[in-house]
């Protein structure tokens, strides 16, 4: 009889102890950031924030994430080596992860980060399969699209601007898979010319220069040239207008002298005409030196050395050729 009682006893007391161990054992905390699940018989059926808390340990289990810690991907590169002071990290090239085609059938290499939380336990725990990979293969298609609606050189050139547009796209992205996750930056690391193109890049380019280095000396010429034509064109036409003007005026002068001898040979045509002979004779003879009056009647010829006194000549060998 003790003996049964003694078996008892002790079966009681190992009863208590290991109840007490499976309630202790119950407790947890869910710490400041974090989100816990309750998983009974598999099955979420609690979502806990921080505090403590008691579940059954045989049938039920329990899954936290941080839903505040930044969780960073690497794309087309990783990381084998972190720095520390004196020590350089070290990295290690996923070249056939970040090469791709922009619009214009260039190849680039590309080196990426991404940041992201957990903004739902839940979703991110068991309505996808396999988070982070689902996420680098979204990123992955998001970025290549990007790339691919770019010429080579504005995808060299424009990296802040490839980032923001590819963030709200990865962000879409993410919510149609209803993953629970928040992205939170992008960050484009690096774009490169391969080394194998690289070479056939730095040709076209040099070819690029030259043709602006072309360009603009033909627009400095064009500059300095056309300024200089145009001030010779205006001269000229002015000098135009002022020949046009003075023969204008001296024609109208002209027709001015002219009408007015004709109206005074209208009222005395026969002293109008000797007037005007003696003009012209006037015109002629203001450049001689010499003059020869011939008489008609005795067919003498006088010399007159309007530089000097009167001579005559003899009249026979002057006349008359005899």
């Amino acid at each position: 009889m003790k003996r049964k009682m003694k078996a008892g006893v002790i079966a009681l007391i190992c009863v208590l102890v290991l109840a007490v161990l499976v309630g202790w054992s119950g407790f947890y905390r869910v710490g400041q950031g974090e989100e816990a699940l309750v998983l009974t018989f598999g099955k979420v059926t609690t979502v806990n924030g921080p505090g403590l808390y008691w579940h059954f340990p045989l049938i039920q289990d329990i899954i936290s994430e941080s839903v505040t810690t930044i969780h960073t991907k690497e794309y087309g590169f990783r990381t084998t080596r972190q720095g520390s002071y004196g020590t350089a990290a070290k990295y290690a090239d996923e070249t056939d992860e970040g090469v791709m085609l922009t619009n214009d059938n260039s190849i680039v290499s590309l080196e990426a980060i991404y940041q992201y939380t957990i903004r739902d336990v839940k979703q991110y725990s068991f309505d996808v399969h396999d988070p982070e990979g689902t996420l680098q293969l979204a990123f992955e298609a998001v970025i290549r699209r990007n790339i691919q609606n770019r010429s080579l050189d504005d995808a060299l050139l424009n990296k802040e601007e490839i980032e923001r547009e590819v963030l709200p796209d990865f962000q879409a992205l993410i919510d149609s898979y209803e993953m629970g996750v928040k992205i939170n930056d992008v960050r484009i690391q690096n774009i490169t010319v391969p080394a194998e193109v690289a070479s056939a890049y730095e040709d076209v380019n040099n070819a690029k220069n030259e043709k602006t280095k072309r360009l603009d000396e033909a627009e400095r010429y064009k500059n300095n040239v056309l300024p200089t034509a145009r001030s010779n064109a205006y001269a000229v036409l002015q000098e135009a207008e002022a020949y046009k003007a003075e023969t204008i005026a001296a024609a109208e002068a002209d027709v001015s002298v002219f009408k007015a001898v004709y109206e005074k040979y209208q009222a005395s045509p026969e002293i109008t005409r000797t007037r005007l002979l003696i003009e012209t004779l006037e015109k002629v003879l203001s450049s001689a030196n010499k003059l020869y009056l011939v008489d008609s009647d005795t067919g003498t010829t006088k010399l007159l050395d309007l530089n000097g006194s009167p001579a005559t000549s003899n009249a026979a060998a002057v006349a008359g050729g005899e």
